[in-house]
Parts: structure tokens; C-alpha cells; sequence
């Protein structure tokens, strides 16, 4: 008999699906003792029908509230201590932020950074964080980062032109709001790319040195359920098939945030923060590449997978590797994507931050510098082919 390894796994946010429950958020605040939220938004967001559905639910419980729709693709440490300074302006006690990843990064980000009395700077790294957060509802109107039940913040530090974390249980929010409406209007490209990085997140959980029983159970149920439905969800207006993918983006952060993340998402830091390349673009780019590198050890780890996705206990771990390979190619993922230019210095740059990173340190089969670089490459190539 086996005995699993010890491991600890929490999830402390409660979480709400349901077609409609965007309509509960005013209620959900009163019963968590809010008085006065701040929405924090984007553009894009604070213009969709969805987004008069919320303030609604707002409204009709007789919350005042504010209303800052300006968070900018991967904000910027600064742009999260102006939220703080504004938001204790406006005298608010909660915070609800509706959008991608980014919008959920600033909301989180604001909610562990204004009690603190810091700047969020201060903040960056693991279990820096001594005060109670502010109250968070996320709201994601997007199938894919998961950031809706992640204990991760990810923002952008332009000073230094990196991507810094901050990393702590109270970085979890109170309620995730999932309600598959909000992804009715959502244009397949960023359908695309957001559903892309949510099989990145449960994939890697599968491919870490660092796994439990609880996140592998979690990574098979997100994967299989993504690689099922995304298809639909992202070519046609089957709404079922868009809830799935909802709640599976949120599972594969789950299984991740207890397993960690290892080399793809190593890999995909450099390439967001030198060359300005979505998150979820280059996900997909990384992919299967890393996968590809993975599948001599990975063994028995994507048996329950295959299993899972209808495949017999006897087929190749290769299988998976192909069906990636086939989804980026009906979702016709690198239609609109133009490869920087990168020199061969820069990519031995990233390759030497990514054998540095603690995330590469995670991954299965250990990684060189070499090796790395030679994944970059391929995976331009294969972009640039695709």
C-alpha cells in the first residue's frame, strides 16, 4: 500500500455558480457586513450589459459604492498603492472586482495592501502580509486564470521590467462569483487564450515534484473537462459548454495553487514582461513544447487523465501531448500572433532567469539552460508554422 506524502491543502474561498448569481452580489456583501464596496474594472467590462446587472444588485441593497474602471493589462505595482490611496479616499470597506485576470490581480492586490498601511511593494514575495484583507468578491468574466480562488497576486514591477508576486493565504478572496452569462459576449480570441492558460494551469499541476492526492484529482476532472469542452465554448454559444469551462478554469487554479506551477509557466514570465506577450498567448506558445519535455518522466502521473478522456490504460502519454496540439490548431490560436523579434542574447537571458526561477525548480524532469532555450526556439518556430 502506498502512503501519500504529507501535504496541507486549503481553499478558503467560498464559491458561488450559477447563471444569474451575478444578481446575489449586493446581498452576498450585506451578509459579509459591507458597507460601501469598490468595483474595480476595466473599460471593456464597465460597458457590458452584465456590468448594469451587477450595480443593480448593488443598488437594491441599498449599498453605496464606487466605481474605478481604469486597471490597465497587467497593472503595475503603483497603479495598485493609487487604488489604495483612492479607495480610502472614497472611505470603502470592500472590494468587487469584475473582469480578466489582471482586474482580480488589482482587486486582491488592493484588498492586502490598504490595511497593511505599505505600499504594495513592501508586500511582494511569501507570507509578507500581517493584517485582515479587505472583503473580496471576484467576479471573472473570463474562463481561464483562475485568479477568482488563487492565494497568488501576479503584477507587473515596470521599474525593474518584471513580473513580481505576492503570495499569502489572506490573498485569497471571500466569494468567487461564477456565473457563466458574463461569457455569452466574450469574442473568441480572448476565449481562446484564457481557456488555453486554464489547460496550462491544470496540465502543469500534473507535472510538478510537488503534487498531492487532492490537487491531482483536480488537475484530471479540470483538464478532461476542458479538453471536452472548450471547442464548443469557444467556436459556438453553447452555454453549457461555456459553465464548464468556467468552473474548470477555477478547479485547475485550485489543483495548481496546492501543487504549484513549474517550467511552462517559468517559461511564460519572461516572455510577458520583456516582450509584452499576453499571458494566455504565451501559454499556448509554451505548451507543448514543455509538455513534449516533460513525457519521457512524467509515467504513470497522466495515466488518470488518459483514462479519463476515454483513452485505453495501454495508450501513449503522447496521446495528450497530440490532443493539445489539435485544440490550438481547430482553435486556430496563432492566427493573429506576430513573433517579436528576439535575438539570440535575449533568449539566452530568459533561459538563464527561467533555470533560475523556484518554478523551473518544481518541474518533473529537471531543466538547463540549454534545454530551455531550445524550447524557446522550437516554439517560435511552431508559432511561426502554425
Amino acid at each position: 500500500m502506498n502512503i501519500p506524502q504529507s501535504f496541507v491543502y486549503s481553499m478558503p474561498t467560498r464559491i458561488v455558480f450559477g447563471h444569474g448569481v451575478i444578481n446575489q452580489v449586493g446581498d452576498e456583501l450585506i451578509a459579509m457586513g459591507c458597507q460601501k464596496p469598490m468595483v474595480v474594472t476595466d473599460q471593456g467590462v464597465s460597458h457590458m450589459a452584465f456590468f448594469g446587472r451587477l450595480k443593480d444588485s448593488l443598488g437594491n441593497a441599498s449599498l453605496g459604492y464606487e466605481v474605478f474602471d481604469a486597471v490597465p493589462r497587467d497593472p503595475d505595482l503603483e497603479d495598485i498603492d493609487y487604488l489604495v490611496t483612492l479607495t480610502r479616499d472614497k472611505g470603502c470597506d470592500a472590494v468587487v472586482a469584475i473582469g480578466g485576470g489582471s482586474v482580480l490581480c488589482a482587486g486582491r492586490g488592493l484588498a492586502v495592501t490598504l490595511p497593511s498601511g505599505k505600499s504594495s511593494k513592501e508586500l511582494v514575495g511569501i507570507g509578507k502580509i500581517k493584517d485582515r484583507p479587505l472583503p473580496v468578491v471576484a467576479i471573472p468574466t473570463i474562463a481561464g486564470t483562475g485568479s477568482e480562488v488563487s492565494g497568488i497576486i501576479v503584477l507587473s514591477d515596470r521599474e525593474h521590467g518584471t513580473i513580481v508576486t505576492i503570495a499569502s493565504p489572506f490573498c485569497f478572496p471571500s466569494l468567487a462569483t461564477l456565473d457563466p452569462d458574463v461569457l455569452a459576449d466574450l469574442p473568441p480570441h480572448l476565449a481562446a487564450i484564457s481557456g488555453v492558460d486554464a489547460l496550462a494551469h491544470g496540465l502543469e499541476a500534473l507535472m510538478t515534484t510537488t503534487p498531492n492526492i487532492i490537487s491531482e484529482a483536480l488537475a484530471v476532472h479540470a483538464c478532461a473537462t476542458l479538453f471536452k469542452n472548450l471547442r464548443s465554448a469557444i467556436l459556438t454559444s453553447d452555454m453549457t459548454s461555456k459553465g464548464q469551462c468556467m468552473i474548470a478554469s477555477a478547479i485547475a487554479n485550485m489543483a495548481c495553487g496546492s501543487s504549484r506551477l513549474c517550467l511552462g509557466h517559468a517559461m511564460i514570465i519572461p516572455l510577458s514582461a520583456r516582450f509584452s506577450i499576453p499571458h494566455g498567448v504565451a501559454a499556448g506558445l509554451v505548451l507543448p513544447h514543455v509538455l513534449q519535455f516533460n513525457l519521457p518522466v512524467v509515467g504513470k502521473r497522466l495515466l488518470p487523465l488518459i483514462l479519463s478522456m476515454g483513452y485505453s490504460p495501454g495508450a501513449d502519454t503522447e496521446c495528450i501531448l497530440r490532443d493539445v496540439v489539435s485544440l490550438l490548431e481547430d482553435l486556430d490560436f496563432f492566427k493573429d500572433f506576430e513573433a517579436p523579434k528576439i535575438e539570440e542574447r535575449q533568449i539566452r537571458e530568459m533561459a538563464e532567469q527561467v533555470v533560475n526561477s523556484p518554478m523551473a525548480r518544481f518541474n518533473l524532469r529537471h531543466v538547463d539552460i540549454d534545454q530551455v532555450e531550445h524550447i524557446y526556439k522550437a516554439a517560435f518556430l511552431g508559432a511561426k508554422e502554425g
